[in-house]
Order: C-alpha cells, then sequence, then structure tokens
C-alpha cells in the first residue's frame, strides 16, 4: 500500500492548521455578540485608554467611593492596552477582531500539536471539544488574549516531557507576556511543575534527581521572566488574590460550579468526553489520568474553567489515542481527511463573510444610558449605589462606584455580602448600606426585587423606569 510522503504529510499539516486558524477565526468573529455580552470589558477599555493618554500605571484604586484609594494595580495592563489599540483604530469590530484572532491562534497551535501525534480524525474530535470549551467564556477580556501563549507554553512543555525529557528554555520567555496579559500565568507555573514532574518520573532512576534539579532551575527561570512586570513580583500577589474569593464565588455566575439541573453545555461536554473514553477504550497512565481528573475538578469547581479543560485535556490524552491512532493508513482515512477540510474550508469562507458584514456592538443591558442621563437631569447628589454590572460602564463615565467587576480589590466578603443585600438575601445589610447618609441614589436593574422595595421605603423615588 503507498505510503504519503513526509513532505505531503507535512504539506496537509499545514493546511489543515490554516483552515483550522481560520474557520476558529470566522466563528469567534461570528460569536461576537456574546463577546462583547459583559460588564467588565467596559472598565477594561477604559483603563487601557487611561494608561495610553498618561504613560502611567495606577497603585490605587481611582474608580469606586467604597475603596478609594486603597491599594490596586493593573495586573492585566497589556491586554488592556491591545484592547484600547484595537478600539482607537477599528472601534468594537477591532476589539472582536483581536479577541477573535487570539482565540483562533490558540487554536492553531493546539491543532499543529496535535497532528503531529494523531491521525486527522482524531485530531479534528479533539480540537471540536476545545472549540466548544473554549466558547463559554469567550469574553472581550484579557484572559482570552492570553490563550495563544497559553497554549505554546503547554504545547513546547508536553512536546518535551514525551521527548527527551528536557526542558524547553526558550518557553520560560513565554512568561514574560503571560504575567502582563493575564493572572492565569500562575496556574501555567503551578500546573507546568505537574509537567515537569512527569518528566523526572519518566527519566531513568539514576538521573531522576538530576533531571528534578534542571526543571527545578527551569521553573525559577519561569518565575523570574514572570516578574518582568511594571508592577514586579507584587502582580504573582495580586493574581493570587483573584484565586482566594472566598463568598464571592458563590453569588459571581461564572465563578460558581456548573448548574447540572438542567442540560447545558458542560454537562455534554463532560458525559461526551467520558463517552468518548467509554468507546475508543482510552487507558492513559496513571499520571496523566490524575492530571486529567484534576482539569475536571477545576471545571467541577468553577465553570470558567472549562476553557483550560479545553486547551490542556486534548495535550494529556494525546498519547493514549496515539497508540491505536498510528495503525490507521492514508487511505482509510483519506475520505475524512477530505470531509474535515471541506466542512472548515465551508466554515470559514462563509463565517468570514458573514462576520466582516457586521458591526458589533457591546450588550445594551450594561449600559444604563438612559438611566443616567434622566439621573442627571433630576439633579441627584451623592454617592451611588449601583448593581455589579453596571460598574464597568460607571467607570467609563467616570462616576465612582460602589462596587465592580474589581473582585481582587473589594475582597470576596464585601462583594458576597453586597450582591447579597440587593438580592433582598439581608436586609439588615442592606439597611446598613441604604442608611450611609454618602449613599444618594441608585442604577439597578430594572427586574431587580429591590427597585420594588425601594418604591415602599420613605425617602426614596423612582426618577427614571
Amino acid at each position: 500500500m503507498p505510503i504519503a510522503s513526509s513532505a505531503t504529510q507535512s504539506a496537509e499539516r499545514s493546511l489543515f492548521v490554516m483552515a483550522v486558524a481560520v474557520g476558529g477565526y470566522a466563528l469567534f468573529l461570528l460569536a461576537s455578540a456574546q463577546l462583547l455580552n459583559d460588564p467588565d470589558s467596559h472598565w477594561h477599555l477604559h483603563l487601557g485608554q487611561q494608561i495610553l493618554a498618561t504613560g502611567r500605571f495606577p497603585r490605587s484604586d481611582a474608580f469606586s467611593h467604597s475603596f478609594s484609594g486603597a491599594p490596586w494595580i493593573a495586573k492585566e495592563w497589556l491586554s488592556q492596552v491591545l484592547i484600547a489599540w484595537a478600539y482607537r483604530v477599528g472601534g468594537w469590530l477591532a476589539v472582536a477582531a483581536l479577541m477573535a484572532a487570539a482565540a483562533a491562534t490558540a487554536l492553531a497551535i493546539l491543532a499543529r500539536d496535535l497532528l503531529a501525534r494523531l491521525p486527522l480524525l482524531r485530531a479534528a474530535a479533539l480540537l471540536g471539544f476545545a472549540l466548544l470549551c473554549l466558547v463559554p467564556h469567550f469574553l472581550a477580556r484579557p484572559h482570552v488574549l492570553a490563550l495563544p501563549v497559553m497554549a505554546a507554553w503547554f504545547s513546547l512543555l508536553f512536546r518535551a516531557v514525551e521527548g527527551d525529557g528536557r526542558p524547553p528554555w526558550a518557553a520560560a520567555l513565554l512568561m514574560v507576556p503571560w504575567s502582563n496579559l493575564h493572572g492565569s500565568f500562575t496556574f501555567g507555573l503551578a500546573f507546568g511543575a505537574l509537567v515537569a514532574v512527569e518528566a523526572v518520573l519518566r527519566a531513568e532512576p539514576a538521573r531522576r534527581w538530576r533531571w528534578l534539579g534542571i526543571w527545578a532551575l527551569f521553573g525559577a527561570v519561569s518565575l523570574a521572566a514572570a516578574s518582568i512586570h511594571p508592577y514586579g513580583v507584587e502582580t504573582l500577589v495580586a493574581a493570587g488574590r483573584v484565586l482566594n474569593l472566598g463568598e464571592a464565588k458563590a453569588v459571581i455566575g461564572e465563578w460558581r460550579p456548573p448548574d447540572f439541573s438542567s442540560f447545558s453545555l458542560p454537562q455534554a461536554l463532560l458525559l461526551a468526553g467520558i463517552g468518548a473514553a467509554l468507546v475508543t477504550g482510552l487507558r492513559l497512565s496513571l499520571y496523566r489520568s490524575l492530571l486529567l481528573l484534576l482539569l475536571l475538578h477545576l471545571v467541577l469547581t468553577h465553570q470558567r474553567h472549562l476553557t483550560l479543560l479545553g486547551l490542556l485535556g486534548p495535550l494529556v490524552v494525546a498519547p493514549a489515542l496515539a497508540i491505536r491512532g498510528s495503525q490507521v493508513t492514508p487511505r482509510k482515512s483519506g475520505r475524512v481527511r477530505s470531509l474535515v477540510f471541506a466542512a472548515i474550508g465551508w466554515v470559514g469562507v462563509t463565517g468570514l463573510a458573514v462576520a466582516l458584514g457586521h458591526d458589533p456592538k457591546p450588550a445594551p443591558r450594561w449600559i444604563p444610558e438612559a438611566a443616567l442621563a434622566a439621573a442627571r437631569e433630576a439633579g441627584v447628589t451623592g454617592r451611588v449605589l449601583n448593581d455589579y454590572g453596571f460598574g464597568g460602564y460607571l467607570i467609563t463615565r467616570g462616576i465612582p462606584t460602589y462596587v465592580d467587576g474589581r473582585t481582587e480589590l473589594f475582597g470576596g466578603r464585601f462583594v458576597a455580602a453586597t450582591i447579597q443585600a440587593m438580592a433582598l438575601e439581608d436586609l439588615e445589610g442592606l439597611h446598613a448600606i441604604l442608611d450611609d447618609p454618602r449613599i444618594g441614589w441608585t442604577l439597578l436593574t430594572p427586574s431587580r426585587s429591590l427597585v420594588t422595595y425601594l418604591d415602599r421605603l420613605p425617602g426614596w423615588r423612582r426618577i427614571h423606569a
């Protein structure tokens, strides 16, 4: 049976990676309505514009009245500057294009890595799983811009472990942009250490201590690279605060565990993954099984970690799939290859044409423009008690917030107490806030029961609905 030459296979892999990049870019650009449906996008853009205009990095809070002057740093400044630069070039369409390009690049990096180990069908299946995992948390925020760096970092680490076991020293340099883009670099360091442990375990017993020292040195170099930041090691502390939100994890939607009371995408993905493992007879090593279970634990703890499972899960299971995949001949996979290329090509061409034909706008639900205009016309005085979701927009309008999406500034207890009070779950806490003489007006989501509750309280009157 004729076997395709290595040159032909290399060309096919390159074409497939390009198809994934174009198709992924089109799909993500089509998802711009979801992309801009997040209140935090507004304050990230505003902060980036401020840094571009002044050339200064904030060290204290200047956007809220409840924590004004408290220590706070723009740990994700590079992402915020990139968002502001894109907005300056082409408005929200350019921001959407930037985010789509970042997510598509991450998928293309993953595709290149998987195709080096697996037959096309299995690589395509894992890429489809990764794509679906990225969609739920695809928002115009810094974590999306860090996805290509994350994909490259772990691609290099897993490739090194499965190769000669030597640390990929060039990968340490990736920590420089990653730490300036998003706080997820701390996960990169922590999970990367677990990957390094596998390299040590794979080494011959007599050489394990030597490999342990080499990988420990790689970790130290990576940590030092992550500290190349305008705030230095402070960014490590700030990123750690985000992981220690305490009570806020129960009230902020993206930090909650997935809801399995009804059928949802996370549930479908987990069931599909378990089903695929049973059908294919997936047999992972003990250590890879532990890594996969850790990723599943993160997803079941916080639904936003589905992105991590999508990018890293395929790399964890790839060696087990490659064992049987090596028996697949080019002839047997020829039809599948043609179908996959045709599908991705069709999605890429049609999706890109449609996506470029519309001008995405942020979701109006997070832009209380009319309510704010009514408040100004009524001459309200004092400080505002605002909904958590309105904080981002208020920052862009120069109005100090009571609370907003910078949870690491306010702390988990404050955010949780505020949200519970405004949900009428803690009336004593609510009245403690309302009795503060500095609070002069509110800006609330119309559907909140608190709006009706305030209608009945003396001293409060509704000026906009």
